[in-house]
């Protein structure tokens, strides 16, 4: 099979560290690659938090730099240094996917052509994928300890189109 070009900002990455479950985005992408900025936030600044040693270490996370300052420019005004790497980057690289979890990062890497998922949309593709074999566990999981946010709305829908309702 065809290994595919995935690159990820650090929440995703975060939030299953902080649940001990990254070798989810393994199973399912194979490797991941980051921009220099993603990796600053989580090993440089975060390197306190026990997610930061778990990433650093990984050896099928690779770090990359971007190419296009001047669209970096335009990115970072609205979006934090992370979400405008990883959306460049993607487009540098022509990524299938970009990990994303925040709703304005999204919409500016569907602008730029960007196919995108949040860690939401990682647990049921994990699901239907037979890697895991409930979505609600690990959700409660990133609620509780990785500090994920999510709606009770949307919370509710995740568990109902995952038949876990």
């Amino acid at each position: 099979m065809d290994e595919k070009t995935v690159v990820s900002n650090s929440t995703p990455l975060i939030n299953f560290a902080n649940i001990g479950q990254l070798e989810i985005l393994q199973v399912l992408f194979g490797r991941i690659v980051i921009p220099e900025a993603v990796w600053e936030e989580i090993v440089v600044k975060g390197s306190n938090y026990p997610p930061s040693q778990l990433i650093k270490d990984l050896r099928w996370i690779s770090r990359k730099d971007i190419t296009s300052r001047e669209l970096y420019d335009i990115l970072e005004c609205e979006l934090d240094k992370g979400e405008a790497e990883a959306i460049i980057l993607a487009g540098d690289l022509k990524a299938d996917l970009v990990l994303l979890d925040e709703t304005e990062a999204r919409g500016y890497a569907e602008r730029q052509g960007l196919f995108y998922m949040g860690s939401i949309g990682v647990l049921t593709l994990a699901k239907k994928s037979g890697v895991i074999p409930k979505v609600k566990p690990l959700l409660d999981e990133m609620i509780n300890r990785a500090d994920f946010w999510i709606s009770k709305n949307l919370y509710n829908a995740v568990l109902k189109d995952n038949r876990e309702f």
